[in-house]
């Protein structure tokens, strides 16, 4: 939400932008420590899909350089020429795989820096070469033959942090890909990881947009519908009810399911988004509790969970909700799902800039001095609710001219609405 402001400098946008992508592989680090399991119970499956590797490779160095330059270290990419950009495989373990290696690499190292070096190898098929270089202390002949296995942590002190599980899970992820994975070191002279990889070049998948496009609004029209939001987190709560907020949808709040019914009962929502776990009663009794009431055939149930396993996912479909969502959200998934589930169709940010640039005839609308100034002055003040409300009179006197300016609002593009308020002002006056 905060990158949608137009005040941002491209520094801050970058920022943001990796605070973002950290806190997702943060999310993954916790998942692949209960993917764990899985490997243990030989449920483990790959997920195999095509995919940008130089993006890929290039959000994972940008990310981890980040905590290199903490240290005073250096973080290098040495890329070959012929390197796959596009190839077939399961992304997510790939990328975990990097971060497991230069994030113990950065670790360990206190000194000098780590090199990252990718190539491909021909011989009967196509391998993926990834190494990771780094100028730390070593590790013995010893060391080198258990720092696979689960839980074993080589640091002591200060800098034993950690569940002792990365390498062991990179090593299952190797395995799985039908890859190997092996360590060269001596002490005090830094250690090289060097893992291969089967790989398969693909195309980009026609179906998936390099650019996903961001809402701005529903278009004009559509029923007021109600979302009723099932939570005991607050600050997701307030997350989803802005999402909500944002393209005029009204909602309502439940802190866990007993108040959930409640609501459902008295305020007849359209949608509900329901936490899986919830004191009192979780998300899945609350659904079949709903299923079985008046009319609880009708509202969509829409479960949003943490959880990293599909079967779990499934348990959610069967007690009765049409579908999920992951956290952390992504707001892209919430509106696609509101477009699944209730048919709604959005403004997105680039029709809202076809729009401010071919105005029908907005020029020739007159709007009272005083309201023009008034608004001018809270898009200046930056005072969102003062702007709600006075948007609501502009579309009194003209609806397509409060349209368009309540669609650049909910966009935060206040400078646009300034120089369309300075025409509509020129042509009136």
């Amino acid at each position: 939400m905060m990158r949608c402001d137009p005040q941002l400098t491209g520094a801050q946008v970058e920022s943001l932008d990796i605070i973002n992508r950290s806190g997702e592989h943060l999310l993954a680090l916790i998942n692949d420590v209960l993917e764990m399991a899985k490997i243990e119970a030989g449920r483990l499956r790959l997920e195999v899909a095509p995919f940008d590797l130089g993006t890929m490779t290039r959000d994972v160095t940008d990310m981890m350089r980040l905590r290199a330059e903490q240290k005073g270290l250096s973080l290098r990419l040495d890329q070959a020429s012929e390197f796959p950009r596009v190839i077939r495989g399961d992304e997510a373990r790939l990328r975990q795989i990097l971060v497991n290696l230069i994030g113990n690499a950065v670790k360990f190292t206190h000194s000098g820096g780590v090199t990252l070096r990718l190539g491909v190898r021909h011989d009967q098929h196509q391998h993926l070469l990834i190494e990771i270089e780094d100028t730390g202390p070593g590790i013995s002949p010893e060391d080198q033959e258990r720092i696979f296995r689960p839980f074993v942590q080589l640091a002591e002190g200060a800098e034993q942090k950690g569940t002792g599980l990365g390498l062991a899970i990179t090593r299952q992820f190797v395995d799985l890909m039908g890859g190997r994975i092996a360590v060269e070191s001596t002490l005090g002279r830094g250690a090289l990881f060097r893992v291969e990889l089967p790989v398969e070049q693909a195309d980009f998948p026609a179906a998936q947009p390099l650019e996903q496009r961001d809402v701005v609004g529903l278009s004009p029209g559509q029923p007021a519908y109600r979302i009723l939001i099932a939570e005991d987190q607050q600050e997701n709560q307030l997350l989803l009810s802005r999402l909500m907020d944002a393209v005029g949808l009204e909602t309502k709040a439940a802190a866990n399911g007993e108040q959930c019914l409640r609501l459902f009962q008295a305020w007849h929502p359209d949608l509900i988004w329901m936490d899986r776990r919830m004191p009192v009663m979780d998300g899945p009794q609350t659904a079949r509790r709903i299923r079985r009431l008046p009319n609880g055939g009708k509202v969509k149930i829409v479960a949003v969970t943490a959880s990293a396993f599909k079967e779990q996912q499934q348990e959610m479909l069967d007690a009765g909700m049409d579908d999920f969502v992951s956290k952390p959200y992504r707001f892209g998934e919430i509106y696609d799902c509101l477009a699944r589930q209730l048919g709604l169709k959005f403004v997105y940010r680039t029709e809202a800039a076809q729009t401010q640039a071919s105005p029908v005839t907005l020029t020739a609308v007159a709007l009272p001095a005083a309201l023009r100034l008034e608004l001018q002055e809270a898009l200046e003040c930056l005072d969102s609710e003062r702007i709600a409300s006075l948007l609501i009179q502009v579309g009194e006197i003209h609806r397509q001219l409060g349209d368009v300016l309540t669609r650049l609002a909910k966009g935060f593009d206040y400078p646009a609405i300034l120089r369309l308020l300075a025409e509509v002002g020129g042509a009136g006056q």
